[in-house]
């Protein structure tokens, strides 16, 4: 064990000395506040020493599996299977209404950005929401996805489900992630409505031609969020049973239960890469290097830096898992996939400290687009007038979360 103690505490500070050079959260093209009661470097130095001494106390006061017995954990109610498959449901209904008034608002509602509900609706409801849902509350995408509920109802018009293909594991996922982040990282035109509708329609008609034809199970580790989500989810202390029961356990063991796959580590990596590199962006180094660029040759220079970044992390974590391999004298890609999960707290935590800002001051402007989705100057709920309250939180407080989350 004192081996692979000392593998934990070298991968803990590659990827602490990989994760310090980014910065907090940016604007996405939507707004936002990023500013810190801190020098970054002071930020960044704290971050690497928590990271490190975190892997170097789990190494010296954790040395062996304690969580692994509560996978099961008990009963919630109501624990009926008839009840929780009318909460899901409900949940497939909410799904699909806020898929189609997204959808609707990017192919025909206002062009401006500001005025249209669906940028900040895709890019901060629900990507840094279910990240955060997902970690807290379990896998509700599960439910909420509309690409499940969709092909169900093809499923159902076809008579029955496609005999499934061979198991491509998390590779399609991995692939269908790192489309996402580069639309919503690297593209000029990421916030544009009919850009976003495009999009929303080309992925929906892969996912479900995907589905029709290696079957709907396909879906958890084929489809980009639902295995990203599926697999932050592990964290959650509540969990759905195989009998369909809702169940609570001790946060963070659901992970000893990941089964590693292949594109597993490619998909949590990419996860990781992305933001990591979301922060490198906004950093004065990098606006210096890209400053007179075009619009295309940006774009191109953004795409390298957003491989170069999950290439980044992806050679720290190898690395660290290459060294324990010649310690243990065992294989270092067994390794790799046996302590993936490691990772995705890891995930989780960056990006709260990431997109935090971003999260509650761009949020709010959603009750707002609630009333007037489409730009048309309705006031359905009456909160169309609502503006964002940049004193809700203050630097010191979004400074404490960020530390507190890393």
């Amino acid at each position: 064990m004192t081996g692979a103690r000392r593998g934990l505490t070298l991968a803990g500070t590659l990827l602490a000395i990989t994760l310090s050079s980014a910065a907090p959260a940016g604007a996405h093209g939507l707004g936002g506040r990023s500013d810190l009661p801190l020098p970054v470097w002071m930020f960044a130095y704290g971050a690497a020493g928590a990271l490190v001494l975190s892997f170097a106390a789990l190494a010296v006061l954790w040395p062996t599996a304690r969580l692994e017995g509560g996978r099961i954990g008990v009963l919630v109610p109501p624990a009926s299977p008839a009840a929780t498959e009318v909460l899901a449901v409900i949940g497939r209904v909410v799904g699909i209404a806020f898929f189609a008034v997204v959808l609707a608002a990017a192919l025909f509602g206002d062009a401006d950005p500001t005025a249209n509900i669906a940028p900040v609706a895709v890019y901060v409801v629900f990507w840094v929401g279910m990240i955060l849902v997902s970690a807290l509350a379990g896998d509700l995408w599960r439910v909420l996805s509309p690409f499940d509920t969709l092909a169900a109802a093809v499923e159902r018009l076809r008579g029955g489900s496609a005999a499934p293909e061979t198991d491509a594991g998390y590779w399609p996922a991995a692939v269908g992630l790192f489309a996402f982040v580069w639309l919503e990282i690297v593209y000029p035109d990421r916030a544009k409505p009919r850009v976003l509708g495009l999009a929303i329609v080309a992925y929906t008609v892969v996912v479900l031609l995907a589905a029709a034809r290696r079957g709907r199970d396909w879906l958890r580790r084929g489809e980009a969020f639902a295995a990203f989500f599926g697999v932050i989810a592990r964290m959650a202390p509540l969990y759905t049973d195989g009998d369909g029961r809702l169940r609570a356990r001790p946060p963070l063991v659901g992970l000893a239960a990941l089964e590693p796959r292949p594109g597993l580590q490619a998909l949590v990596l990419v996860g990781l890469g992305s933001t990591t590199f979301d922060g490198i962006s906004r950093t004065r180094l990098w606006t210096d290097l890209t400053d007179g660029l075009g619009k295309w040759p940006l774009t191109a220079v953004s795409t390298l830096g957003l491989v170069w970044a999950i290439g980044l992390v992806t050679v720290a974590y190898l690395g660290a898992m290459r060294v324990m391999s010649r310690m243990q004298a065992r294989d270092p890609d067994e390794l790799a996939g046996a302590f993936v999960h490691s990772l995705v707290p890891i995930v989780v935590a960056y990006a709260v400290a990431h997109y935090f800002s971003l999260f509650v001051f761009e949020g709010q402007t959603a009750l707002a687009f609630a009333s007037d989705p489409f730009g048309r100057g309705w006031d359905l709920f009456g909160t169309a007038r609502r503006t964002v309250d940049y004193r809700a939180v203050s630097t010191t407080t979004i400074a404490y979360v960020q530390a507190a989350a890393i």
